[in-house]
C-alpha cells in the first residue's frame, strides 16, 4: 500500500517532519498540500516536489486522492481539521500539542474512537531508540526508587522572535504550549499515574503569554518533580534535558527532544558515572514508519490521541496554577 500524504498547512515544520523523511520511508508519498493562502501553497509545491496542489483544506479532505493528511496548522485549529479529517475518513498525524486544551483534545479522541483511522500526536521523541534504551534501565531496576524528576527545554529569545505566532494567545501561543509540552510528555511517560500540579509560576512579556514557566509536580507515588519551558532563555540555542533519580542511581539525558542531532545518556551511581552510547536513527523517519505501519498493518502506536488528552489536561492545569487562561479554541 501507498500512502498518498496530503499537507494541511505548508509550515516550516513539515520539511523535517514529513517530506524528508517521506524521501526514505518506502509505502508513504507526499501528495498534495493545501494552505489558507493558495500561492503560499503553490510555493510549498514547487519547493517541495508536490504533485497536487488544492485551494482549500476542504478540498483536500475532499479528494479521492489523499489517504493521510499532517496538520501542522497553530494549535488552536488543531480540533477543527483534525476532526473534520477523521470524518472524511482520512488518517491524521496532527503535530503537537494535539489542541489548544485538553477539552479539544477529548473531543479529537473521541470522533477519532467513532472511526476507523489512526490519528497520531506527532511527539516524534517518542520513537527515538533513546526511549528504549532508558526503558531498559528501568526495567532493569537500575534506579532504585525513582523519587524526583525534572524536564526542561528552553530556547534561546533570538529564536522565537515577537512577530512569532507562538506570541498570540489566540491562535495557542505560550511556551508550554510549544516548548514545554516535551517536557510535559517526558515526565508522563517516564512516571506512572498522573501528575498534580502544586504550583505554576510564569514569566508572561506579552499579557497572558508565558515566555517561560516552571510548574512543581507531584504523584501519587510520592515522586515530585519540575516541568519548565521557555522561549526567552539567556542560554544560547536550544537546550533540553530529562533527569530521573532514584535511591540507587541518577538517569540524566541531554537532548532528550532531538536526540538524532546528539544526545547523550548518562547513569551517575555512587562509585561513578556510566556514559550510555545513544543508538542511532532520526526521531521524524521513524515517526513515519510507525505512521505507515499503523495504517497499513494495524501496529499499536505510543502517541495515540488518548494519551494526548492527558498531556493537554496537565498543560491546562499548568496555566490554571499559574494564574493563566487555557489556551483557547479559535472559532
Amino acid at each position: 500500500m501507498n500512502i498518498r500524504l496530503g499537507l494541511v498547512a505548508a509550515s516550516r515544520i513539515a520539511d523535517a517532519a514529513v517530506i524528508e523523511p517521506a524521501r526514505s520511508v518506502p509505502g508513504v508519498t507526499v501528495a498534495g498540500v493545501a494552505a489558507r493562502d493558495r500561492d503560499r501553497a503553490v510555493e510549498a509545491a514547487e519547493v517541495w516536489s508536490i504533485p497536487l496542489v488544492f485551494d482549500s483544506y476542504d478540498a483536500m479532505l475532499n479528494s479521492d486522492e489523499i489517504d493521510a493528511v499532517y496538520i501542522s496548522t497553530p494549535a488552536s485549529l488543531h480540533r477543527e481539521w483534525t476532526i473534520a479529517a477523521i470524518e472524511a475518513g482520512k488518517h491524521v498525524l496532527c503535530e503537537k500539542p494535539l489542541a489548544a486544551n485538553a477539552e479539544d483534545a477529548a473531543r479529537i479522541a473521541e470522533a477519532g474512537n467513532r472511526a476507523d483511522v489512526v490519528v497520531m500526536e506527532a511527539f516524534h521523541w517518542r520513537y527515538h531508540p533513546l526511549v528504549s534504551q532508558m526503558q531498559s534501565i528501568f526495567d532493569a531496576g537500575i534506579l532504585g526508587t525513582v523519587e524526583r524528576i525534572d524536564a526542561r527545554f528552553e530556547v534561546h529569545a533570538s529564536i522565537i522572535p515577537p512577530t512569532d505566532i507562538r506570541w498570540d494567545l489566540a491562535i495557542g501561543g505560550g511556551a508550554m504550549m510549544d516548548i514545554g509540552c516535551y517536557p510535559a510528555s517526558w515526565v508522563r511517560w517516564a512516571i506512572d499515574g498522573e501528575p498534580t500540579v502544586v504550583s505554576a509560576d510564569a514569566i508572561c512579556p506579552v499579557p497572558d503569554i508565558d515566555g517561560s514557566m516552571i510548574a512543581q509536580l507531584s504523584w501519587p507515588s510520592g515522586v515530585t518533580g519540575t516541568i519548565f519551558g521557555s522561549m526567552i532563555s539567556e542560554v544560547p540555542g536550544d537546550n533540553s534535558s530529562l533527569e530521573i533519580v532514584g535511591t540507587d542511581a541518577t538517569m540524566f539525558v541531554d537532548n532528550p527532544v532531538s536526540p538524532q542531532t546528539g544526545a547523550s545518556l548518562q547513569l551517575r551511581m555512587p562509585d561513578g558515572v556510566i556514559d550510555v552510547p545513544v543508538l542511532p536513527g532520526s526521531t521524524y523517519e521513524l515517526q513515519l514508519i510507525a505512521f505507515r505501519d499503523a495504517i497499513t498493518f494495524d501496529v499499536p502506536f505510543p502517541t495515540t490521541a488518548r494519551d494526548g488528552v492527558a498531556t493537554m489536561a496537565l498543560i491546562d492545569a499548568c496555566y490554571q496554577a499559574a494564574g493563566l487562561p487555557i489556551r483557547p479554541t479559535l472559532e
